[in-house]
């Protein structure tokens, strides 16, 4: 598992790199650092979603104003996440 200190660092160095590309005169070059960075940043956020945040991403699902905090649909789906992680009891 990532520590949250290493998907941290990882897009610290993302965000450095991207200042660079922005330099970047030549148009090819600038693409396949754009390219590059784009799947390091997918990669990151795939990481932070599964390694990181784990059972408890579903805490972060979006939801109506007009609903109760969580819907039956969410609830349900976020009680699965959780077992899937090991939580038993609600």
């Amino acid at each position: 598992q990532a520590p949250l200190s290493q998907v941290l660092r990882e897009f610290e160095l993302i965000q450095r790199e991207q200042r660079e590309a922005n330099g970047c005169t030549e148009r090819r070059e600038w693409w396949e650092r754009r390219s590059r960075l784009d799947l390091r940043m997918k990669s990151l956020i795939q990481s932070l979603d599964s390694e990181v945040l784990g059972c408890w991403r579903g805490l972060l699902l979006p939801r109506d104003p007009g609903n109760a905090p969580l819907d039956e649909q969410e609830l349900s789906r976020l009680l699965r996440e959780l077992r899937e992680c090991g939580w038993d009891s609600p």
